[in-house]
């Protein structure tokens, strides 16, 4: 279990010593120097605490550093699900019309959009925040620090900076580059999409041989494994991002982390044994670099916390975001007398289905009067109705409500009702009725389905509609898991407030994902080999034993490939920069909505690339985009 007491210096204390301003000019959009308000010179781990907390949270002491725009929605893990999940097949958001509505959902953009000015400012400001870190390190700040541990930290802070890049990437083609030798304030200068490509790469290359083979990060920090699996996306998309496929890099970047971490475990592959222990409270025990597991499938953690490190974002938006408590009321099942409990008496505990009273008798026929009242009422007659046993507790659902649903079934402690998922992504998976209600995939086990009367049809994408304009479709929980995938009550924290898990940023999974389709692209390796990577994703998600090969495929096709992608990292922010490599985003492929029409049509080739905010433009000599 994670200790925050040593994870980023308890983070709070580093927000403090470092004083990050509350809001960001719209010229420079950057913070100032971390080491400007207060001498935290011989306290190089402090400021490193300070650009880590930018990754995990609104920024130091939970304020956003993005002047005139809502916190959470410009912390690093939500703002890239906005950009990458909303606008596609797998999410979209109902609420806030005037920063995301129809268009936004739809895939259409104008520079007007608020949400675009949160994930334009974020990746600036974190960008700027690694580039001052280690243009002082260069600069000798830290003189009295041993050189390898500033060494480290360069590294770390180069790491973080390439993995902002890959989105800016991915959303730009007159990218807004800045490196350690842009003077402070500076604004930054636009360069074309490839030839950041390039510098990106080799920057990222030098930090990869930099890091010793056996090189193993503290628990919540980056190091050699996350350094190679940022590599590997970019160079996955280096046929988009500079013009020529780069897969035989790609692929021998994943074959280096697979040879290091595809051990171990129940399948002896690396990856955990249950989908859902990587997105409950306990998760941190799969990170790289923490104990508490024999496999280290989490490569990049962004760590969160329900005490020390709270935030609106990360796996608590992640719950919150999906769910509510709608319909449901937890009810008494009737009391029963059992003779043969030999004379003792039970009584429910905390919910729990039960009820037999022997020794007490005069309590059972109190409990047997007030249950009889519930059950003989027109109105609440379904209040006394068991519809189901969820965590042990009994459930009833009101008949006049659609989509039943209780935040305490993800032992969440916030529910906000705003995001719902299109019928095409849903349809990806294997269901076992016509309903799409039941499915042996374990990857769909926290999903609210037409089995609790939610409907898949996406007739609207507005908030009012909610319950009847899609299913829910939560991947994190609350929960801590044992390694079986089961609940481990012990363990789980209270449902008050915040999420205690981490954000799993970059999974194993996704690295043999990703060596697969540089594989089918040519890159290296074998169709064999691609087959078992896909097959090792496709064991664990029907929790099929070792040995048993039941869900594997025989060959293995590009698509086939591509929808199994889509299946196992769903919600992990690469879902639009997917559909634009396959050439799916604007033709090929219709979903939902797609376009602002409700069966869905083609997109124009401009959004492929989102357009610099407005705000941004106004105040800097920056071209816009091209199409907009």
């Amino acid at each position: 279990m994670k200790n925050l007491k040593n994870i980023f210096l308890g983070l709070g204390v580093a927000a403090s010593l470092i004083g990050l301003p509350s809001c960001v000019g719209d010229l420079d959009l950057q913070p100032r120097d971390p080491n400007e308000n207060t001498d935290v010179s011989n306290d190089v781990d402090a400021v490193l605490a300070d650009i880590y907390l930018n990754f995990s949270t609104y920024g130091a002491n939970g304020t956003s550093p993005v002047g005139g725009f809502d916190g959470g929605m410009a912390a690093f893990q939500r703002a890239m699900f906005i950009a990458e999940e909303i606008p596609t097949d797998e999410a979209s958001w109902l609420w806030d019309p005037a920063d995301y509505g129809l268009p936004f959902n739809g895939g259409l953009f104008n520079p007007d959009q608020g949400c675009l000015y949160g994930f334009y400012s974020r990746l600036l400001i974190n960008i700027t925040l690694c580039n001052q870190f280690i243009n002082n390190l260069n600069s000798g700040y830290f003189a009295n620090v041993d050189a390898a541990k500033l060494q480290n930290y360069r590294l770390q802070a180069k790491t973080l900076w390439a993995a902002c890049y890959y989105y800016m990437l991915s959303f730009y083609d007159k990218v807004p580059y800045a490196d350690e030798t842009t003077p402070v304030g500076a604004e930054p200068v636009q360069l074309p999409r490839a030839e950041v490509y390039n510098r990106v790469t080799t920057a990222l290359e030098d930090v990869v041989a930099a890091y010793a083979a056996d090189q193993k990060p503290y628990y919540g920090f980056v190091g050699l494994d996350a350094a190679e699996a940022i590599l590997a996306k970019i160079y996955l998309n280096g046929e988009v991002f500079s013009g020529t496929g780069d897969y035989a890099k790609c692929y021998q970047h994943c074959k280096n982390i697979i040879d290091r971490l595809g051990k171990g475990g129940y399948y002896g592959n690396g990856l955990a044994r249950s989908y859902n222990a990587l997105f409950g409270a306990n998760n941190d025990k799969y990170v790289v670099g923490n104990a508490g597991s024999d496999v280290n499938e989490i490569i990049w953690s962004i760590v969160g916390d329900n005490v020390n490190l709270t935030s609106f974002s990360g796996s608590g938006f992640l719950q919150a975001g999906w769910i509510g408590t709608n319909g449901v009321e937890v009810t008494l099942a009737k009391p029963t007398q059992n003779a043969s409990l030999n004379g003792t008496y039970e009584d429910t505990d905390a919910g729990k289905i039960v009820y037999t009273y022997v020794a007490d008798a005069e309590k059972y026929a109190k409990d047997l009067e007030d249950y009889n009242k519930i059950a003989d009422d027109k109105k609440d007659a379904w209040k006394a109705l068991v519809n189901e046993v969820i965590n042990g507790v009994p459930y009833s659902f009101d008949p006049n409500q659609v989509g039943y649903v209780a935040q305490d079934w993800y032992n969440a402690g916030y529910g906000w009702k705003c995001m719902v998922a299109r019928k095409s992504f849903v349809r990806k998976f294997e269901w076992d009725d016509v309903n799409m209600s039941d499915s042996k995939d374990r990857r769909v086990s926290l999903w609210q389905t037409s089995a609790h009367g939610f409907t898949v049809e996406n007739i609207s994408l507005v908030g009012d509609d909610w319950g009847k304009n899609g299913y829910l479709c939560p991947k994190y929980s609350n929960w801590a898991y044992n390694e079986d995938g089961t609940i481990n009550e012990a363990e789980s924290p209270t449902n008050i407030g915040s999420a205690k898990g981490d954000y799993a940023a970059i999974r194993l999974a996704e690295i043999y994902l990703t060596a697969a389709e540089a594989i089918l692209n040519g890159g290296g390796g074998s169709e064999a080999e691609a087959l078992q990577y896909v097959n090792y994703i496709r064991q664990r998600a029907y929790g099929d034993p070792v040995g048993d090969t039941s869900h594997q495929w025989a060959r293995l096709s590009m698509q086939e490939l591509r929808d199994e992608r889509c299946r196992e990292l769903y919600q992990e922010n690469v879902r639009r920069t997917d559909l634009i490599r396959w050439n799916q985003w604007c033709t090929g492929y219709t979903w939902e909505w797609k376009g602002g029409i409700q069966n869905g049509t083609n997109l124009p080739e401009y959004t492929k690339l989102y357009p610099i905010p407005t705000r941004t433009m106004t105040a800097s000599s920056f071209q816009q985009t091209t199409g907009y």
